[in-house]
């Protein structure tokens, strides 16, 4: 390596580092400002066209953020968190089955993140598949078990099948881990409603409506 390319590779880490830090603080923009100078030295760099896809994605700018995300993979199909973050937005997108395959290559990498396994479970609820998003659930929930939202989805997919019993649990212990989860309690309701508990019911959606009221 010559000494140019030894500078423009510590110049590129310089700015990776930097937009590293700005999307942990949640600061999209500053992280891209880092990422375009970045780009501009090295534009087949694959974790600048991934961090790129990334902030493009916090921004909400889905389509953008995964032509972002298909570079990355192209230039190195062996980072594990490229495939999550482009299954995120495919799932930002509606576009399951894509969400569900990235995921799968994601996990084929690294099977210990939970997030991919939590991420594959809501594509395969969305695609009608209650057991297999039951069972990702359950993985996510062995490698990250405080995460509400493995609880939640979990509950979903199992009322969704007809066990309301277990789904309710799911829903508790969802809300047991994250204050003023509207959405649990309206999911919790709907499980006791469909056992014939009303009280149950109507008391849960009272409070999501409270929760909702709350937050406007």
């Amino acid at each position: 390596m010559t000494v140019s390319r030894q500078s423009r590779a510590a110049a590129v880490a310089g700015h990776l580092q930097r937009a590293d830090a700005q999307l942990g603080r949640g600061r999209p923009d500053a992280a891209l400002a880092e990422l375009d100078l970045a780009y501009l030295i090295d534009p087949a760099d694959a974790g600048v066209r991934y961090r790129r896809g990334r902030a493009l994605a916090m921004q909400g700018k889905y389509q953008t953020a995964g032509a972002e995300l298909d570079a990355a993979i192209s230039l190195d199909a062996g980072n594990p968190d490229a495939w999550l973050q482009r299954a995120i937005v495919n799932l930002a997108l509606e576009n399951w089955p894509a969400a569900d395959a990235d995921c799968s290559q994601a996990l084929q990498l690294d099977d210990g993140i939970a997030d991919a396994w939590q991420t594959r479970a809501r594509a395969r609820y969305k695609l009608g598949r209650w057991d297999d998003a039951a069972a990702d659930c359950s993985a996510a929930l062995s490698r990250s078990p405080d995460d509400p939202e493995s609880y939640y989805w979990r509950g979903l997919a199992l009322r969704d099948a007809g066990h309301n019993r277990p789904a309710i649990a799911d829903f508790t212990a969802a809300i047991a881990r994250k204050d003023r989860y509207t959405v649990a309690y309206v999911a919790r309701g709907k499980a006791y409603a469909a056992l014939g508990d009303l009280t149950s019911a109507r008391s849960d959606w009272a409070l999501a409506a409270q929760l909702l009221h709350q937050s406007h």
